[in-house]
């Protein structure tokens, strides 16, 4: 066949397989339709759609690999939660990357507005705000409801007015994607939803696969409620039952970090953030601002993370890898003791020797990697400056830092002095954690004396003009400590007080979100300086003391305990109440202890304050730590030294 005639006929054969791409929406019960045809232009020549490659003889300047161009192929993206402590300009720094990297359309699951208030006017001006943000994107974005999004009735009724239903479907290349509302109405798919599921996945049982998009990762919520021997309030069983018998693929949103899940040989996803509240520590926490892309394949979706400084495969976090990796954290750990200088407002550091132990109670060998940062670095010597120090499985290692400078220095100007580190283990797959330590260089923490005990009453009645003990922007978390999002998600500040054979404590508590199971615990170790010093297990003799949450309107409950054996330490009350941004909580605890210990004429106690915080129901605690260890409830290291004003 002569060229030109090839040309010609390779012309007309790409204008006949121009296609015409449809999307169909499924809103509510309306079950409406829309079509959208992408036009093609017929003003000029149509060329061919497909690869036309030259004949050559011999070797090719290409691979033999197929050309991804299956018509029922597409990539969307996926934006996960922008608010819970949201940081500006994250969000649009990821609209303005999709508008560079051109999906065809954007899906979320939600947390779009702060929300979490009923005055009208402020709830328009975030939607304002963000439908601001949406006019700048490029292509079509669908709205998923999150809890921050339809907080309350005049939310939801807001919602309405802007996007009308807050569950709806719709069709794109033979797929179906559901977005459903996991606030029907808190943490539950309501009966009216789950009877529209059930009829639209039956009108749509050909679809080669669904795809479903929803804020809170519900099944994580039905699974702790029947391992409890409780009833399934979520209703999820009841939507995993009507997708069991279909391929299909599961997007939240809600925990602000990332974990693949695999459920009923599906994937299931939990996505971290576009800008809202998070620590940010990384990969192995799933804690990174991400956008999801989705290519959607004959075999099925084809999921890619794309952080915005970076691209992650889909597995990056899952169970089996985060179950694996908090059990690191949890079992080994870098212990700083404290260079305590006792005396007046005055004084000042010249010369110490900062003790560091690393602990391995991991099931493979450690190397530790760190140095001290923060000090003044006029007139300093640190020896060594920088260290590397290995420990075997269920060793514990020691080192000792000499710190001296030629001209003494104010305390104030030791307060940023930090262990910066790295761990990191040695086995085949290898984990790290990066740290960051305190080294407390202080003076010792005055307690000074009130005539009489203010009322217990959560009401704090004056608070003091001079600093107060504030948990860092960066601080030790316990527990859970994927669930702390930042000092925006919990944080306290507090003061003590000596009154007469009592001691007055009380402390303020900001949390966006009040649950059962947030509470304020006091950790303090009664034994003399001398003895804590030289052993930091208090734990045969010290306190634990909590106050909780006054949550929906109930009474402060008070625990006072010995930590080695549970018994209850009498005497101890507390009251607190809720305020603007969170709770203040008021003790007064008896000194029996201390004087038992150390006898009539003590000199002083040591103690911390960890802030036990909790954001969904029957979740586990964040523990965010004052001062101390990973061990906080074993050893005092990195406690505060409070003394009597007379003292």
């Amino acid at each position: 066949m002569p060229r030109s005639l090839l040309l010609s006929s390779l012309l007309a054969l790409g204008c006949l397989l121009g296609s015409t791409t449809v999307v169909m929406a499924h809103e509510g019960h309306d079950h409406e339709h829309e079509a959208e045809a992408n036009e093609t232009s017929t003003s000029a020549v149509a060329l061919p759609t497909g690869v036309v490659l030259p004949e050559i003889e011999g070797p090719r300047p290409w691979s033999d690999k197929p050309v991804l161009n299956d018509p029922q192929r597409f990539q969307i993206a996926i934006m996960t939660d922008r608010t819970g402590g949201h940081r500006p300009g994250i969000w649009m720094d990821a609209v303005r990357k999709l508008n560079m990297m051109r999906p065809e359309f954007v899906l979320s699951v939600g947390d779009l507005i702060e929300g979490y208030t009923e005055d009208r006017d402020e709830v328009e001006k975030q939607w304002t705000e963000f439908l601001g943000f949406i006019d700048q994107m490029d292509m079509r974005f669908f709205f998923v409801a999150g809890n921050h999004d339809v907080t309350n009735p005049t939310m939801q009724k807001i919602w309405r007015e802007h996007f009308g239903r807050s569950w709806y479907s719709f069709d794109y290349k033979n797929v179906h994607f559901v977005c459903l509302c996991s606030e029907d109405p808190v943490n539950r798919i309501g009966d009216e939803q789950l009877e529209w599921l059930q009829n639209d996945l039956n009108e749509h049982a050909d679809a080669r696969w669904t795809l479903v998009f929803l804020h809170k990762p519900l099944w994580t919520y039905a699974e702790r409620q029947l391992a409890a021997d409780n009833q399934d309030k979520t209703n999820w069983k009841r939507v995993e039952g009507m997708l069991v018998d279909r391929p299909h693929t599961v997007f939240s949103g809600h925990i602000h970090h990332y974990v693949q899940y695999k459920r009923n040989n599906q994937e299931y996803f939990a996505l971290a953030t576009t800008g809202g509240g998070s620590a940010l520590r990384g990969n192995e926490y799933g804690e990174f601002d991400q956008v999801t892309w989705l290519t959607m394949e004959p075999d099925g979706p084809h999921v890619a993370n794309l952080r915005l400084d970076g691209i992650l495969r889909p597995d990056v976090v899952t169970e089996e890898s985060i179950a694996r990796f908090n059990g690191f954290l949890a079992n080994t750990g870098v212990e700083v003791a404290p260079i305590l200088i006792e005396g007046n407002e005055s004084d000042a550091f010249s010369t110490g020797e900062i003790v560091l132990r690393v602990r391995n109670d991991f099931d493979e060998p450690i190397v530790m990697k760190g140095k001290i940062e923060g000090l003044p670095l006029k007139g300093l010597t640190v020896d060594p400056w920088e260290m590397e120090i290995e420990a075997a499985a269920g060793e514990s290692v020691e080192q000792h830092i000499h710190v001296e400078f030629t001209k003494a220095i104010e305390f104030e100007a030791l307060a940023r002095t930090v262990l910066t580190a790295t761990l990191k283990s040695t086995g085949d797959d290898p984990l790290s954690s990066e740290l960051v330590v305190p080294v407390v260089i202080d003076r010792r923490f005055t307690l000074p004396e009130l005539a009489e005990m203010p009322e217990l009453d959560g009401v704090i009645e004056e608070w003091p003009s001079e600093r107060t003990n504030e948990m860092a922007d960066k601080p030790l978390v316990l527990g859970n400590q994927t669930g702390w999002k930042g000092p925006g998600d919990a944080t306290a500040k507090f003061f003590a007080r000596q009154v007469g054979d009592r001691v007055y404590v009380a402390a303020k508590v900001v949390d966006d979100r009040l649950q059962p199971g947030d509470e304020v615990e006091l950790l303090i170790d009664p034994r003399g300086v001398d003895v804590r010093s030289s052993d930091p297990r208090y734990a045969r003799t010290g306190l634990s003391i909590t106050a909780t949450a006054p949550v929906d309107g109930e009474e402060t409950k008070v625990k006072a305990v010995r930590l080695r054996n549970g018994r209850t330490y009498p005497g101890t009350q507390a009251a607190a109440k809720v305020t603007d941004d969170g709770y203040d909580v008021e003790f007064s605890i008896p000194l029996r202890l201390v004087k038992e210990v150390q006898g009539k004429n003590w000199h002083s106690l040591q103690g911390t304050l960890v802030l036990h915080d909790v954001d969904e129901p029957n979740e586990k605690a964040a523990e965010v730590v004052w001062r101390g260890t990973q061990r906080v409830r074993q050893v005092n290291t990195g406690f505060g030294h409070f003394v009597p004003e007379a003292n």
